[in-house]
């Protein structure tokens, strides 16, 4: 894929077990370090310390965790440390398609309230569908807004459960507001009063982990961010739970919203979380590497000795692997991406500009030879269009046959990634009938995306294929693939579809997605 799509964010929570510690911003900020893959455009913590004033302080900062910390300036990255220092917290790293040069909308987002348990911190991992049902709903009570983004509108919620004289018990306000949201919605949590929830949505979209040893307790989107803390006996939070650390340090598992189907979202395998995490006991390097057999196993053509796999770096390489090693073909790095030329590399309009600036060609490996480019995903087209493009005329590769890890994505996604209508999508525009569900794409639609990628033939993994891949025991079932067939896992979902698919339509939820 490249660089074409972005998710929405990472989050991370932490407490320490044993009273005189302070030093949860730096755990926090190793947690953030970890998960940057998933938000390069600002970063957060907020932390709680009984021994200070203020009880809860929140620092945001646009750019890299590390900008966002000051590391390059040391006495300044210390004193914001010293700032921050206390016992537990949370933090956030930020993807977003709006508001990205403004700090406003970095998370956590923190609530000053005089009473501990109505003064709070959250920050979260999705996209509420729902968003412009519930901020009308607020707006007719006159609650005011600043920013177009579903995190302000989610803090108003919050903020409501905590309503009344008397504190409210941490579950019942979380199950309140799943009353009240649909979509996804991972959320970390930390209050004035010393708790600190850390809670998954009812249909487990996005994944959430936890583990803790005597004197640390975290969670993270990414697994693999918990096991560089060196903690013990990491497990997913499951769909519709919280771990809540209360005052006193005890760690609790509840339930907050009643047992549903799980949807996990299938992007998560494929592209977004790091090779070594794990998401509700399947490893994702071993997803990618079975799609890659799976790839194999329904190749429609031959190839022979003058043949190559390449993929596009970084996510296909384990496809790219197993793809070869079943076909019995070599996998070389034709391309290799430079991983310090940075999020912002170029500034040209020139897609063939970029592709050359992000990835190095190395034309000895593939010239005169016919190219099996590997991708993780092909969701826009242009990234993949000019990489067969520089294949062939810089590389003078003979031919160029496009192989997708991913089914064709034909829909957009209303849950936390940055495609949010379907005429950006490569596979989307070129289906003759775009309202209809569950059907896939024709070979006549799938040529015509071959031909204006370029390519000298397309084939696409099967979402049944997918489903394998993944190897959880229901198959795709478990998956959230509503960009792929349309079936959306929640009504909100279901209903901005229609809305999409509505050409005459001009509500403001068409356009949902790009507030960031």
């Amino acid at each position: 894929m490249g660089f074409e799509v972005h998710e929405e964010c990472g989050i991370a929570a932490v407490a320490l077990l044993k009273p005189a510690a302070t030093h949860a911003p730096q755990q926090l900020f190793n947690l953030l370090l970890q998960m940057q893959n998933r938000g390069q455009l600002s970063a957060g913590i907020t932390t709680y310390n009984p021994k200070r004033l203020r009880l809860l302080e929140t620092h945001r900062g646009l750019g890299l965790v590390k900008e966002a910390f000051s590391t390059a300036n040391p006495p300044k990255h210390d004193h914001l440390m010293h700032r921050l220092s206390g016992n537990r917290g949370i933090g956030h790293v930020r993807y977003s398609t709006f508001g990205s040069d403004n700090a406003l909308y970095a998370q956590p987002f923190e609530r000053f309230h005089g009473r501990t348990w109505k003064w709070f911190s959250f920050a979260f991992n999705g996209n509420l569908a729902n968003y412009w049902d519930l901020r009308a709903e607020l707006e007719q009570k006159k609650y005011h807004f600043q920013l177009e983004s579903d995190t302000e509108v989610m803090m108003h919620h919050l903020a409501f459960q905590n309503r009344g004289d008397t504190k409210p018990d941490v579950v019942d306000a979380f199950k309140g507001i799943a009353e009240k949201f649909d979509g996804a919605y991972n959320i970390v949590y930390q209050n004035a009063d010393g708790e600190l929830v850390a809670s998954r949505d009812p249909n487990g979209i996005k994944p959430l982990s936890f583990g803790q040893n005597e004197t640390l307790f975290a969670a993270a989107s990414e697994s693999v961010a918990l096991e560089s803390a060196a903690l013990d006996a990491i497990e997913n939070i499951n769909p519709g739970e919280l771990v809540r650390v209360t005052q006193d340090g005890t760690v609790e598992k509840k339930r907050f919203a009643p047992k549903t189907q799980k949807k996990v979202c299938m992007f998560e395998f494929v592209y977004f979380s790091q090779s070594m995490s794990n998401i509700d006991g399947r490893n994702v390097y071993e997803s990618r590497y079975e799609m890659g057999r799976q790839l194999a196993k329904n190749e429609p053509l031959t190839f022979g000795a003058d043949c190559v796999v390449v993929p596009v770096p970084d996510t296909a390489k384990p496809v790219a692997d197993a793809y070869g090693f079943e076909l019995g073909l070599p996998v070389l790095q034709g391309l290799v991406k430079n991983d310090y030329i940075g999020r912002t590399f170029i500034e040209s309009a020139d897609r063939d500009a970029k592709v050359l600036a992000k990835f190095a060609l190395n034309k000895r490996l593939i010239e005169g030879k016919k190219v099996i480019l590997v991708e993780d995903s092909i969701v826009r087209g242009t990234t993949t269009k000019a990489i067969v493009r520089i294949l062939k005329t810089r590389g003078n590769a003979k031919e160029v046959h496009v192989r997708s890890a991913c089914p064709p994505i034909i829909h957009p996604c209303f849950y936390g990634i940055d495609f949010s209508t379907t005429k950006e999508l490569i596979a989307g525009r070129h289906r003759t009938n775009p309202e209809s569900v569950g059907t896939g794409i024709t070979e006549a639609e799938e040529n015509a995306i071959q031909h204006e990628i370029g390519g000298d033939s397309l084939h696409y993994q099967s979402i049944e294929g997918l489903g394998k891949a993944i190897g959880f025991e229901d198959g795709a079932k478990s998956l959230c693939t509503a960009c792929l067939d349309g079936k959306y896992p929640t009504p909100c979902g279901q209903k901005l579809l229609q809305i999409a698919n509505d050409k005459h339509n001009t509500s403001p939820a068409r356009t949902y997605q790009q507030r960031g």
